[in-house]
């Protein structure tokens, strides 16, 4: 296997997936990166996933604490020990979350700063403008760009183009932009 492809996912990656099985639906984009994680390859490279204490306590708290979800606690306590267990199982959970990054919302501000703590290839988020950034490279509006951060850079990739990449076969290196 080639180099190994570190995936961050943003908690809006992980609630979408939850509540699409929720909702009977199969193959959306979250499940998709979610199903990736768990099965720990794609395109033929490891896969490892770069997650926080920080990220799980927080996913664990908005399952619980948002009526519309409909989550019972101990679906949500289950799910986010899922979560966990991806972690464990190839990759150590990074400590993160040091509160440098200058972005106004301490969850996107820690998810960010777990991507450049875990060394991520990339962190796939839904909301891509939460991450706006001087230290990142708008390369498609609301889509796709390279944050940069000392030596290491990674794509910040909404889950649509992130499937694409997959599907198409390759995820491009971040020194193709």
């Amino acid at each position: 296997m080639t180099e190994t492809l570190r995936l961050c996912l943003d908690l809006n990656i992980w609630c979408a997936a939850l509540l699409a099985s929720v909702k009977g639906r199969e193959g959306t984009s979250c499940q998709t990166l979610v199903d990736i994680v768990r099965q720990g390859s794609c395109l033929g490279r490891k896969v490892e996933l770069v997650i926080s204490w920080g990220m799980l306590n927080r996913l664990q708290e908005v399952l619980e604490n948002r009526s519309e979800l409909q989550i019972l606690r101990d679906d949500a306590v289950f799910y986010v020990e899922v979560i966990r267990s991806y972690a464990q199982l190839r990759t150590q959970l990074t400590l993160g979350g040091t509160g440098v990054i200058p972005i106004e919302d301490w969850d996107d501000r820690h998810v960010l700063e777990t991507a450049v703590a875990g060394g991520a290839t990339a962190l796939v988020t839904a909301n891509f403008r939460d991450f706006m950034v001087k230290d990142l490279r708008v390369i498609i509006p609301q889509r796709h760009g390279i944050y940069r951060s000392g030596d290491h850079s990674f794509h910040l990739v909404h889950p649509y183009l992130m499937i694409n990449w997959i599907n198409g076969g390759e995820v491009p290196p971040v020194s193709d932009f």
